[in-house]
């Protein structure tokens, strides 16, 4: 008897187990973290810019779509942007950095399986946080806020791809993403249609 009830016991325990491994791994929604390489530079202008790197991270959140392949990713990042310039005047580096919350379409690429191509698709809104302009030109080396100049908020659009690796209950996630600006960089006394362009390879991890 002892032993019918610890294979009872056991059972169950198996059984109970298998069922909330099961419902993780079907849950809707699902968080994680996403970090990575921006090569970003500055459309709009009569200037030859440079692409400047720099980085991105932050929090992100999937939300899928039951029995479609079909959902929505959303998130909070830090990332940088700008560009650089190299002349007969000197050299510089325009720093424009966001904390950026996109808003996106996320496609499924075919069915359901250990590697799941994606898609995403989706507009963004970033809050600027830093502003400056560092260059050399003549042996001298100077910094210059761009605060007042810039506008504070800029929205955008963002289309990428990537691949899902799926490993029961995380995922890992590989993409390349490119974002551009809608609104000009600097406010109406100052721009000349200045806008953001950025390339973004980032990897993460889902949970």
């Amino acid at each position: 008897m002892k032993k019918l009830r610890i294979t009872l016991l056991s059972t169950a325990l198996l059984f109970f187990a298998g069922t909330f491994t099961h419902a993780m791994a079907q849950s809707p929604v699902s968080f994680g973290i996403q970090g990575g390489m921006n090569i970003a530079n500055i459309t709009g202008t009569d200037d030859d810019l440079d692409a400047r790197f720099g980085l991105t991270a932050g929090a992100v959140v999937d939300i899928s779509l039951p029995m479609m392949p079909f959902g929505i990713q959303s998130g909070v990042f830090y990332t940088q942007k700008g560009a650089k310039i190299d002349n007969n005047d000197g050299e510089g580096t325009f720093r424009f950095d966001y904390i950026e919350v996109p808003v996106m379409a996320r496609f499924q690429l075919g069915p359901p399986g250990p590697i799941s191509p994606l898609l995403v698709v989706g507009p963004y809104v970033g809050f600027n946080v830093n502003a400056e302009v560092e260059g050399t030109g003549n042996g001298v080396s100077a910094s210059f806020d761009l605060d007042d100049e810039t506008r504070s908020t800029e929205i955008g659009g963002t289309i990428g791809v990537g691949l899902d690796f799926n490993l029961g209950l995380t995922k890992l996630n590989a993409m390349a993403r490119y974002s551009y600006g809608f609104t000009t960089i600097f406010d109406s006394d100052f721009e000349d249609g200045e806008r953001n362009a950025v390339l973004s390879v980032t990897v993460g991890i889902r949970f």
